[in-house]
């Protein structure tokens, strides 16, 4: 697990994981430095002498792909229309403190949760209240943005800490061998689901696996 916290606190302290965009072509940017490979970040643009989130940011290496930032879209309010250059600053990992934990039971679950109690952990039961049948990308991905989540934390075959927007493993560590796997995943609720391989289920989902 030391990997783990000291990847996560240096996150924290946005120290290695402030970058400035060096160039930009088209919804390409280069970066000042080297950002692991599928962390996503938020873009800050000059805006009347203040900074605003203009874009989204993915990582690859030394570039980065932008994409419209869509949490705070409100049809009420019209945006700003800023876009990122040369100069401007992206904040890689930002919500990495707040996390939600997919574990097989409650065990497990509790165990986690003991484990990055000083993380703010979203309940995983405010998650599943979303889910009608198996839980998808989409949803995942849907629920992070409504509730600023940076990572979602899977125990499968291993711990695989995942970027909950581009749901690319950024930290994968061993994890102890379980027996039970409520399905789709540790919760209150009760779901009638068929789901015969769960742990390849959710994999399926990851990006970065091999990495």
């Amino acid at each position: 697990m030391k990997t783990i916290f000291i990847l996560l606190f240096a996150i924290f302290a946005n120290a290695a994981y402030l970058a400035n965009i060096v160039s930009v072509n088209g919804l390409e940017v280069k970066l000042n430095k080297n950002i692991k490979k599928g962390m996503s970040g938020i873009v800050l643009c000059p805006y009347q002498k203040q900074d605003i989130i203009c874009a989204r940011a993915l990582s690859f290496g030394n570039n980065a792909k932008l994409f419209p930032y869509s949490n705070l879209k409100n049809d009420a309010f019209a945006l700003p229309l800023v876009y990122p250059k040369k100069g401007d600053k992206i904040i890689f990992g930002k919500d990495y403190s707040r996390i939600v934990i997919i574990a097989p039971n409650q065990v497990e679950y509790l165990k986690l949760k003991n484990k990055f109690k000083n993380f703010t952990i979203i309940p995983v039961d405010v998650f599943a209240a979303f889910l009608k049948d198996k839980p998808t990308k989409k949803i995942f991905i849907n629920f992070a943005n409504k509730m600023d989540i940076g990572l979602y934390i899977f125990a499968l075959d291993k711990l695989y800490f995942v970027d909950s927007h581009s749901f690319y493993v950024i930290v994968k560590e061993k994890f102890m061998k379980y027996k039970k796997f409520n399905l789709p995943f540790y919760c209150s609720y009760k779901f009638n689901l068929n789901m015969k391989n769960p742990i390849n289920y959710y994999k399926k989902m990851l990006k970065g696996l091999n990495d």
